[in-house]
């Protein structure tokens, strides 16, 4: 087959695409190609420019930069990449070459504007000055993006003159940064902000980062349950996205404080041992995802999301407090994981305050060895949810566990009960041809409340 129409081909593939762009610039390099080849993977230089370069940011820079060989018509064209990676690890020589060759890529950067820089360093190959000069350089190119990973055991202070961007969107830093942030931030355009086990100087460190992002719309947090800032508090007017991880337990005195008037998605995971997680003024908030929390005190985790539209829950009802006389009046789909520690009793108070539910989403996991036997038995609710009345339309279970009663139960229920319901989706992994008929015919034996419900098994 024509290699051209090859490359063409693989043009919608970014993993081809890279496989091939590198196979080409090897060849075409070494001289290796015969004059047909060279006849044909020279249409490369018909394609648009923007595209060129595209296909130049998928390789590591030493392989972009080499193209400067091929001909004049790319001498230059490295230097007009929009988006630049560099990766200690390509540079494996003496201190000072990583930085020196960063430094003088990012001198020649002839590109109107730097979409973005990524930087993995390493203390023992670049020190903490010449990082600091290569972020001076790069916010000076007045940098979209900028992405920190600092891979030494070494904590990289990261400069307190570089806290006043006007142009940067997105910062993500990773690992052994520490922040000491001071009083006069200005991240005016900074919509994305990353922090992944980031350490910080004090509680008013955090205070005056967030405080210097007026715009923030989206927040990722990874932290660890030692860290020195006990009080973690995010309070941003703006913010739209919130993403809280949390590892290694938790602390008497540790946690959260989050004041998030227009808040829309929140996903939190990890919070657990005895902190806290507090939520207030989140009246916009329309999704959210809680994920192995347990054992908080001053809880009102789950009372904060009463305004939520969609839901997912990850926990255990014997482990996280329940609130009194909480209804969510807006929530329509119910995403509950049905493994944890008697889940069942969640899922009867979610129904019962859930008057609006459309969708109904069980999940079961099956790789987990462990089985939740829970203290008890499920128990029928007194009165059937209201939801079940006229809304619940879907009902979908995922690794159901067919030789659980538990579960057997509160499957039929639904079918018994939900009178508007259209689908019941149920799948289950490692049945037997002979145990799946035994199980699509005890669900089928169940007489439905609903007489147009289709009843789907996986």
């Amino acid at each position: 087959m024509n290699r051209s129409r090859v490359f063409l081909k693989l043009l919608s593939s970014r993993d081809q695409l890279n496989v091939w762009s590198l196979f080409y610039y090897k060849r075409r390099v070494t001289g290796s190609m015969s004059n047909q080849d060279l006849e044909n993977a020279d249409r490369i230089s018909e394609l648009p420019e923007a595209l060129i370069l595209l296909i130049l940011c998928l390789l590591p820079m030493k392989v972009a930069i080499a193209t400067s060989l091929l001909s004049k018509q790319w001498r230059y064209l490295w230097k007009l990449m929009p988006k630049l990676k560099f990766d200690y690890l390509d540079h494996k020589r003496q201190l000072g070459t990583f930085s020196s060759n960063v430094c003088s890529t990012l001198v020649s950067h002839m590109s109107p504007v730097l979409q973005s820089l990524y930087l993995i360093v390493h203390q023992e190959r670049c020190n903490a000055k010449d990082i600091g000069i290569l972020l001076g350089i790069a916010l000076g190119l007045h940098v979209h993006e900028l992405v920190l990973e600092v891979r030494s055991r070494e904590v990289y202070k990261f400069p307190r003159s570089l806290f006043i961007v006007n142009t940067l969107r997105t910062l993500k830093l990773r690992y052994n940064v520490h922040m000491d942030v001071p009083s006069l931030v200005r991240f005016k355009s900074l919509r994305n902000l990353h922090l992944h086990y980031v350490e910080y100087r004090d509680h008013n460190s955090v205070i005056n980062l967030f405080g210097g992002c007026p715009n923030l719309k989206t927040l990722t947090v990874h932290r660890y349950s030692h860290s020195s800032v006990k009080t973690f508090t995010i309070s941003v007017p703006s913010l739209e996205r919130l993403s809280i991880y949390n590892s290694n337990g938790g602390q008497v005195d540790w946690g959260y404080a989050i004041n998030a008037p227009s808040l829309k998605l929140l996903k939190i995971k990890g919070i657990c041992g005895l902190g806290f997680c507090l939520i207030e003024n989140v009246m916009e908030l329309v999704e959210a995802s809680i994920i192995d929390v347990s054992s908080i005190s001053n809880e009102n985790l789950l009372g904060s999301l009463t305004s939520v539209k969609r839901l997912s829950l990850r926990i255990s009802p014997l482990k996280v407090t329940f609130p009194t006389g909480s209804i969510f009046d807006q929530l329509v789909y119910l995403e509950l994981h049905a493994y944890k520690e008697a889940w069942w009793n969640l899922l009867t108070l979610m129904l019962d305050r859930s008057p609006k539910l459309k969708t109904l989403k069980l999940i079961n996991k099956w790789h987990c060895e462990k089985e939740y036997v829970g203290r008890g038995e499920w128990k029928q609710p007194e009165n059937v949810p209201k939801c079940f009345w006229f809304l619940l339309e879907t009902f979908i279970w995922k690794g159901y566990k067919w030789q659980r009663e538990d579960e057997k139960q509160v499957a039929k229920y639904v079918l018994k009960n939900a009178i508007n319901l259209k689908r019941a989706i149920i799948s289950s992994k490692r049945i037997k041809p002979k145990e799946r008929v035994e199980v699509v015919k005890d669900l089928k034996s169940v007489v439905r409340a609903s007489n147009f419900c289709q009843l789907i098994f996986k």
